[in-house]
């Protein structure tokens, strides 16, 4: 297996139920600067982490 592959199979995904999130990598004082995100289509990946945030079906955009 490439390492590239490996990165792949390592990233997380997030199934979220609106599309306005913030990442802050999840690992707390190793994570990194808290980002907000806004999901426009199906998903988003978080540019520090690549985290991918999957907008769930039939959600509801509760912000402002």
């Amino acid at each position: 297996m490439s390492v590239q592959t490996e990165a792949v199979n390592a990233t997380e995904i997030i199934h979220v139920k609106t599309p306005a999130i913030s990442c802050d990598g999840g690992v707390g004082p190793l994570g990194h600067p808290r980002v907000y995100l806004r999901i426009l289509d199906k998903q988003i990946a978080c540019p520090y982490c690549s985290r991918i945030y999957v907008l769930e079906e039939g959600a509801v955009d509760h912000s402002h």
